[in-house]
């Protein structure tokens, strides 16, 4: 079958000449002003350039009405057509039939001849390059124009004349003043002066060579020696930057020139003046001297102007930008003042870049009118080229770099791309001078004529080409450098590489650009050449001019679509990856290439300039096969995810469905008995797996085959859980990038580049040091993509590694099939292999990680579960609600163990496992308690499941749970019952004695009404082990406080009236309360303490226990800090006192009788004593007081708190008063005291004494 024929070349719809020439698409203003007719038959007026005439017009206008000098710059790129601007406002100013016959120029003409008809403008264009100073062009190309305009006229006085008189005041001394005067043009009576004879007399002459520059005799004189004595005096000033006067007074001076010739308005058409200034920016004192005069264009130093000057200056770039890259200092301050004062003065009128799509469509794009459809054509060849990928598309566009065009701009410009036009015009500003848009673009398809056809785009990448041939220099000293930097990288490195990678000579490409006819083979070469070096190009495009926008974060995907078509794949989006692995490569063998990570990484060039081969020569020694394979194993261990040290053997810890796992790694030569031992196959570990990887290189004429063969003959002797990793081996090509990595990687250690570097100077030695670090960083990346390569995970490219070699994993297991995951990462591959080998280990694991994030099953998950379980257990329906947060815990884990189902929002638990356990103890013959060791060995059967030791613990609590089992250990019960984590195997099982119904019913009430202690009600065995706990911890609690009461009431049972034979009462509940506690702490086992509640004699209602037993210890104190004598003394009081003793003692018998829930005995023993005291005093101070009623004695009774039977207070305390006790009796009054002090313990009691007597 014929391939198909290819598209006809774009040079049969669209006309491209065969050669261009230098006069192509550029104007000179001075040229174009004098051919109206020709300027305008090409003029292209889109809306926007009828604006930009309307401002400028505009300015003129406000300047005549205004009687005030204007300026603008009329800013724009190249290709913008400054130039041409210009000089369609010129005849548009003249009133060129030309430019107002144009239609699209009409309403501008008419809105503008209300002021303009009348008016008559002298119109200069200038062209500043290599001027000498602007007085120089600006008036001196002033009087050029008016000799041509007017050749009769008298010569504007712009010229320094003192030399021209100081010659004249010569000549006349010389020849006396009547030969001089005759000499000069003579006057008659029409002229100014009004004289009718001959003008010059001596005393005139006098008064012209001694008036100054202004007056008006001098200036005659001047003007007349140069037509007559002097003819020729300043035929050689137009050269002379010292010939003429200040700018400022040379604008005065050709204004007033102008307004005698009869002109309205003197207008400059000022062409390079900006790029002039540019070109001499290194000489800091020129363009210091220059810059000062611009802003003499819209203001004057000395009078008035006669006329405005109106300046349009055609800039491309604003100089303040240019000062700011090339000059510093204290001269960049003056400078930019000077700049920001003249652009504060000056009106911008911009021509942007938006015309040129329309522009170009009429004057270089347009289709041929002798090829009958070619629009036609053109169009269906921009629709198919809309078809592309979206993302391809949108970069051609522009549109993800932020140029803004639309479809129709593409339309216009096809086959140049908007971004293409964008960077054309960006890159262009700062890399030539002289070479507009259009006429490149006209030289871009000259060059392709031969080869671009219909349906083809223009590649970014042959913009450089353009750029780099046609002899312009950039406009900055540093653009100058780094553009030879760029030139000298390609053409010694990068183009030469590119030719030998494709066995290519400079014939063979020039052959192809004329469309010769090639071999089929050489044309594939070079159409791959030709697509790399465009690649190349646009990032030499992109470090030249890093701030345009299409140009900016470059990647594979842009790189690819700015030069759509450049490379090709069979795949849609395939020449991503391509162009991906083309940079990566490059970027390892060039340090001037970065290359970033991802998928997609941003790449970029940089202009180093520093030879880092003549560092890498000194460090050679540092490749050997060690270092090698360190490097390898490091890379390796990194991407598996292993931590690295500097050992042949590392553990890489994983979570393989839910559970954490190791597997151990060996790193060496397989096929090598030397480098890894027979013994060393086998895990260290049994039950474990372990993994060799082999390194992708051997000696000598080895190779993975070797490799293979020792492990077939290993799995004939042995069966380890054992895989062995074998790679493919790396091309000659590759293991040098390895060596020149381990190079460069041991050169950037620590401070050992520095010695290697020693013969740069610092600078070069830190972008050298720099360069290596990115080309570091590029080989790195690039050999971790060769290892994906060598090992299996990624298609083999026959430049990395050799092929042929693709059984890569080797199983000394033969239960084991192992199988790589082809486009893995090493991270994945790793896990791959640990699941392949574990669920051949372990096909029964329950999977806790469907979704495979790599999250374990910890123990507190675990006992979330575990708590989920009981609580459902123990529930009558077998069924418990879970927290919303719980949910996902008890369905990743519950679930696929079988120990329930966990629905929407409840879990029910199921019995599997405790079926599947009885089976087991029945099948071996087990009855009675059951060891954990023999259910932990049970969940392997019949299937192994390798369940994590906490999971697998979780498997026994449940059951142990579910069947109401408790754990034992070493004969003796665990409560509480060990959670998991702590299960053991020598742990047992045992299904425990319960309490009967009624027992248990008992025990459960008396808990609640004694201590407050409730249950469940279901009788389990766990909940009675830790009921049974409670009860003991109870009893233990409140014991001592109840023995403690019982001995208080038996020591003191005269005074609280307790009979202590009485089986009821306060002292015989007390000690059935104390006895209960006795038997509660010291209970064996759970069932017996709970027997002993529900069996004990209480002596009465629970409630009645449970109130003594909750306040014997403040009863018990109570009772221990009475005064008890008291009680005897006033036993003995007699009358009047006796009735009153009575009824208090009968009071407090009677409630020390009663039981603690009938009568509070607190309370009452605090009133007895209270009134014990009173009553005392009361009795003591009768007796105690024989000279009661002596006149000068005041009996003062002491303050007593007058308590009642009930606990009120009867009365406050009385004041105390002064008491004279004799000597004798000193002693009993100390006693009341005490008496007081007792009665008021809260009282602060004054003491005082003296001598009366």
């Amino acid at each position: 079958m014929s391939s198909p024929s290819p598209a006809p070349l774009l040079r049969e719809f669209i006309h491209i000449p065969e050669r261009t020439s230098q006069s192509d698409f550029v104007l000179k203003l001075a040229d174009s002003v004098a051919d109206a007719d020709a300027t305008l038959r090409d003029y292209v007026v889109t809306e926007r350039l009828l604006a930009n005439f309307d401002e400028a017009l505009g300015l003129i206008r406000s300047a005549v009405e205004g009687h005030a000098s204007k300026a603008a710059y009329l800013h724009g790129s190249f290709g913008s057509g400054k130039s041409h601007f210009m000089a369609v406002l010129h005849a548009l100013l003249r009133g060129e039939s030309a430019a107002r016959g144009r239609d699209e120029l009409a309403p501008l003409v008419a809105k503008h001849s209300v002021w303009l008809d009348g008016r008559k403008f002298l119109l200069i264009p200038y062209h500043l390059l290599d001027a000498r100073s602007l007085e120089q062009r600006v008036l001196g190309g002033y009087v050029d124009r008016v000799r041509a305009l007017h050749p009769d006229a008298p010569i504007p006085a712009v010229h320094r004349t003192d030399a021209l008189l100081e010659q004249a005041a010569s000549l006349r001394e010389k020849i006396g003043d009547k030969q001089f005067i005759d000499g000069l043009p003579g006057g008659d009576a029409e002229d100014e002066w009004g004289d009718s004879e001959t003008f010059w007399t001596p005393e005139r002459l006098d008064e012209a060579f001694g008036g100054a520059y202004s007056d008006e005799l001098r200036r005659k004189l001047v003007n007349d020696l140069l037509t007559s004595w002097n003819v020729g005096f300043f035929s050689n000033a137009r050269e002379d930057a010292e010939a003429f006067v200040s700018l400022d007074r040379g604008l005065t001076e050709i204004s007033r020139h102008a307004k005698e010739l009869g002109y309205h308005g003197l207008i400059l058409f000022l062409d390079e003046l900006i790029l002039w200034l540019a070109n001499s920016i290194g000489d800091q004192q020129f363009v210091s001297r220059e810059i000062q005069k611009i802003t003499n264009f819209v203001e004057g130093g000395d009078t008035r102007r006669p006329i405005p000057v109106v300046s349009f200056i055609a800039r491309q770039r604003d100089l303040r930008e240019l000062v700011g890259e090339e000059v510093t200092g204290a001269n960049e301050l003056s400078y930019q003042d000077t700049l920001n004062l003249a652009s504060g003065r000056f009106d911008v009128i911009k021509l942007e870049d938006r015309n040129l799509p329309e522009i170009a469509r009429r004057r270089l794009l347009k289709a041929r009118d002798d090829r009958p459809g070619a629009g036609e054509a053109i169009s269906r060849a921009f629709d198919a080229t809309t078809k592309v990928r979206r993302e391809v598309f949108d970069t051609l566009l522009g549109t993800d770099s932020g140029s803004g065009a639309d479809i129709d701009a593409f339309r216009s410009t096809y086959p140049f791309s908007p971004a293409f036009l964008s960077t054309l015009v960006h890159v262009s500003s700062a890399l030539q001078r002289s070479r507009t848009a259009l006429k490149l673009m006209r030289q871009l398809l000259v060059d392709r004529r031969d080869t671009l056809r219909l349906g083809q785009l223009v590649p970014l990448g042959d913009l450089y080409d353009v750029i780099s041939t046609g002899g312009d220099q950039p406009f900055t000293e540093k653009l100058k450098a780094e553009f030879e930097m760029a030139q000298k990288l390609y053409d010694l490195k990068l183009r030469p590489y590119l030719l030998s990678q494709y066995d290519l000579t400079d014939d063979d490409l020039d052959a192809a650009r004329r469309g010769g006819t090639q071999p089929t083979e050489t044309v594939g070469r070079v159409r791959a050449f030709t697509g790399d070096d465009r690649l190349i190009k646009t990032l030499l495009l992109a470090a030249l001019a890093p701030s345009v926008p299409a140009l900016r974060n470059l990647t594979a995907r842009r790189l690819s679509a700015l030069n759509h078509g450049s490379i090709t794949s069979p795949i849609p989006g395939g020449e991503v990856a391509q162009v991906n692995r083309k940079l990566t490569d490059w970027a390892g063998r060039f340090a001037e290439i970065r290359i970033g990570e991802g998928d997609d990484p941003i790449v970029s060039l940089e202009l180093v300039g520093v030879d880092v081969d003549s560092v890498l020569a000194t460090a050679k020694h540092y490749d050997n096969e060690g270092a090698r394979k360190h490097l390898v194993q490091r890379l390796l261990w990194k991407q598996l995810g292993v931590p690295w040290s500097d050992s042949f053997f590392a553990e890489a810890a994983l979570t393989w469905r839910g559970s954490r796992r190791t597997i151990e790694l060996v790193y060496g030569n397989v096929r090598d008995p030397h480098d890894i031992r027979d013994e060393a196959f086998p895990p260290n570990d049994p039950t474990g797996w372990r993994l060799i990887v082999d390194y992708p290189f051997d000696d000598g004429s080895h190779g993975p085959a070797d490799d293979r063969q020792r492990v077939q003959e290993l799995s004939g002797r042995m069966s380890p859980r054992t895989v062995c990793w074998i790679p493919a081996a790396l091309t000659i090509e590759r293991r040098n990038e390895l060596g020149k990595l381990a190079i460069i990687d041991k050169l950037l250690e620590g401070q050992r580049f520095d010695s290697h570097a020693e013969h740069l100077n610092p600078d070069d030695r830190r972008r050298a040091h720099a360069a290596l670090t990115n080309q570091r960083s590029a080989l790195l990346n690039k050999t971790q993509a060769v290892l994906r390569q060598a090992y299996g995970l990624a298609g083999k490219q026959p430049s990395d590694v050799q092929l042929g070699f693709d059984d890569h994993l080797q199983s000394l297991t033969r239960a084991l099939e192992p199988k790589l995951p082809m486009g893995a990462t090493f991270a994945d591959a790793l896990r791959s292999l640990g699941d392949q080998m574990l669920s051949q280990q372990f096909p029964a694991h329950p999977d806790f990680d469907p979704d495979r994030k790599g999250e374990p099953v910890r123990l507190p998950d675990v006992k979330v579960v575990l708590d989920h379980v009981r609580r459902a257990v123990e529930s009558p329906e077998g069924r418990v609600e879970v927290e919303r947060a719980h949910r996902q815990t008890m369905r990743r884990i519950a679930n696929p163990l079988g120990l329930g189902t966990m629905h929407e929002a409840a879990f029910v638990v199921e019995g599997q496992w405790a079926q599947h356990f009885h089976h087991r103890a029945a099948a071996e013959g087990v009855s009675g308690e059951l060891r954990v060791a023999d259910i932990l060995r049970w969940i392997d059967e019949p299937s192994p499941r390798g369940l994590d030791p906490i999971v697998a613990q979780l498997v026994v609590a449940t059951f142990a749970e579910q069947t109401d089992r408790a754990f034992h250990l070493h004969g003796g019960a665990v409560t509480p019952a060990p959670e998991p984590g702590k299960i053991t195997t020598d742990h047992v099982l045992r299904e425990e004695r319960l309490p009967s119904e009624e027992d248990w019913a008992e025990a459960r009430a008396r808990a609640g009404a004694i201590f407050g202690v409730h249950n469940l009600n279901l009788r389990r065995g766990r909940l009675v082990a830790m009921f049974g706990r409670d009860l003991s911890n109870e009893g233990a609690r409140y014991r001592e406080a109840a023995h403690g009461l019982t001995a208080r009431l038996e020591q003191h049972d005269k005074w609280l009236g307790i009979d202590q034979a009485s089986p009821a009462g306060r002292l015989a509940t007390a000690r059935a309360a104390a006895d209960l506690l006795e038997r509660l702490a010291t209970g064996r086992t759970a069932v017996e303490t709970i027997e002993r509640l529900a069996r004990a004699e209480l002596s009465g209602p629970a409630d009645r226990v449970g109130r003594s037993i909750k306040s014997a210890a403040q009863v018990s104190a109570e009772l221990a800090s009475a005064a008890w004598d008291n009680f005897e003394i006033i036993a003995g009081l007699g009358e009047p006192y006796a009735v009153e003793a009575t009824a208090v003692l009968t009071e407090l018998r009677r409630v020390g009788q009663a039981d603690e829930l009938t009568a509070s005995l607190s309370p009452a023993l605090r009133r007895a004593q209270s009134d014990a005291v009173a009553l005392i005093r009361r009795a003591t101070r009768r007796r105690d007081d024989p000279d009661r009623g002596r006149p000068d004695d005041k009996d003062v009774e002491p303050p007593v708190d007058r308590v009642g039977p009930g606990g009120g207070d009867r009365g406050k305390a009385e004041a105390q008063d002064l008491v004279a006790v004799p000597a004798a009796d000193l002693g009993q009054a100390v006693e009341k005291l005490r008496a007081f002090a007792a009665a008021h313990p809260a009282a602060t009691i004054e003491v005082t004494w003296r001598i009366v007597s």
